[in-house]
């Protein structure tokens, strides 16, 4: 399959995914604008696999909408993915896991060593059967490219190390343009201070490529006492107070993590 199609493929799916579930007008609007963005941003961070810039990382974050229904075959289907691709060898990440907020969502994270290396994934058999399986069953699905922004990144010696008293944890920030070098600056700092805590594995930062103010961070913990450290922690109480300073909005979602893969 050529580049071009799969670009095809990946904007259908992220339009149909959008229609999917809209319960009014104004939201109606609202996904429409975002999608959009989402689309021309796919195309483009698709467009750097066919150019000399398709040797560069690949970050891909993925949100699942599967009704309660479908849990057992999409978790199944997951997993059937999950282990053909274990066998990439260029693959760095790849994880799905539940937040613990509904029983609606479920959000997966990719990391390839580069673009070309992701589509060569995409184009596989086993990723179009577990989209076919997805389609079978009315699953929306949607696909963001990420960007790593120039900020310190802790992940510790915890590969093909898992445990079901780890804590993991997903936070969405809101971040207006102009208020973006001091966020920057300021989890940086954060980080740091995070690398010195007991238990700490995980805490990173991406920034959303289709749209110019959202960043996610993404952290494990060995237990959630560990994490209850973090958050109480000075340099996160200082994070949090010049987010409060420039009107940067945070949301937290506490996350199950599926299957046994490495982080």
């Amino acid at each position: 399959m050529r580049t071009t199609a799969v670009v095809a493929l990946l904007v259908a799916a992220l339009c149909v995914a959008s229609a999917a579930r809209i319960p009014d007008f104004d939201e109606d609007l609202s996904n429409t604008k975002e999608t959009l963005s989402n689309v021309g941003s796919v195309q483009r961070w698709l467009g750097l696999a066919k150019k000399e810039k398709g040797d560069k990382p690949a970050y891909v974050a993925f949100k699942y909408y599967v009704e309660p229904k479908n849990k057992q075959m999409f978790v199944e289907a997951w997993q059937k993915l999950e282990e053909a691709t274990k066998d990439e060898k260029q693959l760095v990440i790849f994880d799905l896991k539940k937040p613990m907020t509904d029983n609606l969502l479920w959000v997966g994270y990719g990391e390839w060593k580069s673009m070309s290396d992701y589509l060569e994934h995409f184009e596989s058999g086993y990723v179009q059967d577990f989209l076919d399986s997805l389609a079978e069953n009315d699953i929306a699905w949607s696909l963001t490219p990420l960007i790593r922004p120039d900020v310190a990144e802790l992940h510790s010696s915890n590969k093909g190390k898992t445990s079901k008293q780890q804590a993991h944890v997903l936070i969405r920030y809101t971040v207006a343009p102009s208020k973006q070098q001091a966020f920057l600056d300021a989890w940086d700092k954060a980080e740091k201070g995070t690398e010195r805590e007991k238990g700490a594995h995980i805490y990173s930062l991406r920034k959303v490529l289709g749209d110019n103010t959202h960043f996610i961070a993404y952290g494990t913990w060995e237990t959630m006492q560990d994490y209850e450290e973090h958050f109480k922690s000075s340099h996160v109480k200082e994070l949090r107070e010049t987010l409060d300073e420039h009107d940067i909005v945070w949301q937290l979602a506490p996350l199950f993590k599926v299957g046994d893969q490495p982080e």
